[in-house]
C-alpha cells in the first residue's frame, strides 16, 4: 500500500500517504494499521519517524494510538470537535482582523437565516424563543451571555440542515467570542445584540425569508461596529 517515504520531511510525507490512504477509502474508521515494524520496512524508515507521523496523524483526529497487546494505530473518523480545533488554530495564527469576520458571517449567516425563514418548524421557532427568553433573564447578570448567543447562531445554522454551514458558523462563533472577552464588551452591546436577536425570530415567525437575512445581515454589521468601537480596527484575533 505504501512506497518508501522521500528523504527531505520524512515524516510529512508518511502523513500524506497514509492520508491519501484514509481519504481515498483504502482505510477505513476501525482498520488497523500493520506493525510498527512493517510500516517501518514499507515506508523505508526508523520507527522514530514512522512515530512523529503517528503523533501529527493523531493530531488531525485521523488516527488512534492504542497501548497494550491488542493496541497499534486504528484509523478514526474525524470528530467534529477535533475540526473546529484544527479550523480554530489556523485561525489564530492567521491573526484576521475583526473586519474579516464580519465579512465572512455576511456572506455566509444572512444566507443561513433567509434558508431557515423557509425551514424552520414550530418547534425550531419555540427553542429560539425559549433561548431569547434565556437570553431577557440574564441581560441584567453582567458579563455577556455568550453560550446563549453562540446558541442561537447555531441554532439557525442547524435549520438550514447542511452540515457545512453548521461547522463554519460554529467555528467562527467560537473565534469571535475569544475576541469578545479580550474586549470587555459593555451592557449595551448585549442588549444590542438581543433586540437584533428578537427582531430575527420575528422575521422567523412571520416566514419572512427577506426581512430574515436583512436582519441578520443588520446584526452581523452593528456587532462589528460596536467591536471595532472598543479597539483598532485592524485589531488582530487575540486568544
Amino acid at each position: 500500500m505504501f512506497i518508501p517515504a522521500k528523504t527531505n520531511r520524512i515524516s510529512s510525507n508518511i502523513v500524506d500517504q497514509i492520508r491519501k490512504a484514509i481519504l481515498g477509502g483504502d482505510l477505513k474508521p476501525g482498520d488497523r494499521l500493520p506493525s510498527e515494524k512493517e510500516l517501518s520496512q514499507q515506508f523505508g524508515v526508523s520507527k522514530a519517524s514512522l512515530r512523529e507521523a503517528f503523533r501529527a496523524l493523531e493530531a488531525l483526529g485521523l488516527l488512534e494510538v492504542r497501548q497494550g497487546m491488542a493496541g497499534g494505530a486504528f484509523v478514526t473518523e474525524v470528530n467534529l470537535e477535533t475540526a473546529r480545533s484544527n479550523l480554530f488554530n489556523y485561525i489564530f495564527f492567521q491573526n484576521p482582523a475583526i473586519h474579516e469576520f464580519t465579512e465572512l458571517r455576511s456572506f455566509i449567516e444572512p444566507a443561513a437565516a433567509e434558508i431557515a425563514a423557509r425551514k424552520a418548524s414550530p418547534k425550531d421557532i419555540r427553542e429560539l424563543e425559549q433561548n431569547l427568553e434565556r437570553t431577557r433573564k440574564k441581560l441584567d447578570a453582567g458579563p455577556f451571555y455568550y453560550d446563549l448567543d453562540t446558541q442561537f447562531h447555531h441554532r439557525i445554522a442547524s435549520i438550514t440542515g447542511n452540515r457545512l454551514v453548521c461547522f463554519v458558523i460554529d467555528s467562527l462563533k467560537n473565534a469571535i467570542v475569544n475576541i469578545k472577552l479580550e474586549l470587555e464588551l459593555d451592557q449595551a452591546f448585549s442588549v444590542k445584540v438581543f433586540e437584533a436577536h428578537k427582531r430575527i425570530v420575528e422575521a422567523l415567525r412571520n416566514r419572512d425569508p427577506e426581512t430574515c437575512r436583512v436582519e441578520m445581515l443588520r446584526h452581523i454589521r452593528e456587532v462589528d461596529e460596536m467591536m471595532t468601537a472598543c479597539c483598532d480596527a485592524e485589531k488582530p484575533f487575540v486568544a
